[in-house]
């Protein structure tokens, strides 16, 4: 009796074939705050997501026992099966910065899309597969209008894609930094904060992820060697390669192109504060500029 019960609860577990019957239907909404809210589900989709792939309905929307439910079912929240991604998350940017009416400034579906339609990041057309993260990311800091008074220029994202880096995500490169590579996934932190990625102590860091062997030479270097003693002061891979604009050497436009590398070292090496501070001759520089070498370098 006992297994003839189980069995029969069982078979009254709804399929998602049921739940699709109605789900299915592009103009079913409900009402949600004054607002109409879509509570369609494309079938198609589901069935190719990574969560269609492996669960039913009713695995995730455990409360709905019956066809048809009578109930609303309650609000699924990722965290109820990505507790570490979701810990991550609520000590971000995105999560502490709130928009005007008080939600994140960006949520998990901002960039891996619906639930329902969820894709791994192995797959192509997934947002958060690697050559698409600097599309996902600009669909908000590409926007003036997104990023005003967020303290956060539209201009960093125009920046990336002019760089080396996203000259080569353009043209197909697989291992070009992407946003991700470099400010980090669900934690996404300010600079200023000690735990960051793109906190200037922890740059080189983050670039020897792909740069290796120059952040070896850099930390044995006269910067690398301030930095880690705590000296703020002190250069480190942005400060002489830009932020977002980093161009390849060889461009005459880069900071650290021949005929600017001059220019760069002054930026530092010609302040008052690095002559008396440290005791370091800022004329050095411009001597270095007027010499035969600095013009030449300066004319190309």
């Amino acid at each position: 009796l006992l297994t003839w019960a189980c069995s029969t609860q069982a078979a009254k577990k709804p399929k998602d074939a049921e739940c699709l019957a109605c789900h299915s239907d592009a103009t079913l909404t409900k009402d949600g705050n004054g607002k109409k809210v879509s509570l369609f589900v494309d079938p198609v989709k589901m069935k190719g997501s990574i969560h269609g792939a492996m669960f039913s309905c009713v695995d995730c929307h455990k409360d709905v026992k019956e066809f048809p439910h009578q109930a609303e079912p309650k609000e699924i929240t990722c965290v109820d099966c990505h507790a570490d991604a979701a810990k991550a998350y609520q000590h971000s940017f995105h999560a502490q910065q709130k928009k005007a009416d008080g939600t994140p400034a960006a949520t998990c579906m901002d960039c891996h899309g619906s639930a329902h339609d969820i894709l791994p990041a192995s797959d192509p057309k997934s947002p958060v597969n690697h050559a698409n993260i600097p599309a996902t990311c600009g669909r908000c800091h590409g926007q003036k209008f997104v990023m005003d008074g967020s303290g956060v220029s539209s201009q960093v994202f125009a920046s990336y894609q002019d760089s080396v880096h996203g000259r080569a995500i353009e043209k197909g490169s697989q291992s070009a930094a992407v946003c991700t590579d470099c400010h980090g996934t669900h934690s996404i932190l300010p600079a200023n904060d000690a735990g960051s990625p793109i906190n200037k102590f922890n740059v080189a860091a983050t670039c020897g992820k792909c740069h290796g062997q120059i952040e070896h030479v850099f930390l044995q270097s006269v910067h690398g060697q301030a930095l880690s003693r705590g000296n703020q002061l002190s250069p480190t891979c942005t400060d002489c390669h830009g932020i977002h604009t980093i161009l390849a050497p060889k461009n005459p436009n880069s900071t650290v192109s021949q005929n600017r590398s001059g220019e760069t070292c002054a930026g530092c090496h010609q302040g008052v504060r690095l002559t008396q501070e440290f005791g370091v001759a800022g004329n050095r520089v411009s001597t270095y500029l007027d010499s035969y070498h600095g013009l030449a370098s300066k004319n190309g």
